[in-house]
């Protein structure tokens, strides 16, 4: 009998538990809101930064800034830029430095890194050639602070042409025809062929 009374009144009180959720109300973590601070910067920091970006260093090339983003996450901020360099020189340009550099308030630098513009292959960057690269640079915290600041910074080595010798080496004879071909045999004499 207990047995039913008991099945009975299950149903009746079942809507009343369900009907009113009991609200648990859980602190917000700090980690979380240092997430939401530095999601708000990442956003400021898109708005404020556009691309591309070109900025031309006469005599040492033109670099194209083609996205920069605030990247990392609380504690571990850095600066990410895609670019590419183009040598608008007069000559082909042997290696280029291309640096990426954030500053503080004041204008002082905080940290810098640089990527070498180099071909694999000994030859030079040839005028109106291309390199594409990517650099990451910590903020070491300065993002915290209003009114920081980045900058890209383009430094060049031309080819230099070769210089003449001095004094000027003759060629002997008829410079149509070759030089003598000198072969060295094994006993150690030279012989002419």
């Amino acid at each position: 009998m207990k047995l039913r009374r008991l099945c009975a009144a299950i149903p009746l009180l079942l809507p009343i538990a369900c009907a009113t959720p009991v609200a648990i109300e859980r602190p917000e973590h700090v980690l979380q809101a240092e997430l939401r601070d530095f999601q708000t910067q990442q956003w400021v920091f898109r708005e404020q930064n556009t691309t591309p970006q070109v900025f031309d260093f006469p005599g040492q090339g033109r670099v194209t800034v083609r996205e920069i983003s605030l990247d990392g996450f609380p504690g571990n901020a850095y600066v990410r830029c895609r670019f590419h360099y183009q040598n608008r020189t007069d000559k082909p340009v042997v290696q280029s430095w291309v640096s990426l550099d954030v500053l503080d308030p004041e204008g002082h630098l905080v940290a810098s890194q640089a990527s070498v513009c180099i071909v694999p292959h000994p030859i030079p960057i040839a005028r109106g050639a291309y390199f594409a690269d990517e650099l990451r640079t910590q903020t070491f915290g300065v993002h915290l602070q209003p009114g920081w600041s980045w900058r890209i910074r383009c430094t060049s080595q031309l080819e230099e042409e070769e210089e003449p010798l001095d004094p000027p080496v003759e060629q002997p004879g008829d410079p149509r025809v070759s030089a003598p071909l000198e072969i060295k045999d094994r006993s150690g004499r030279y012989r002419r062929n």
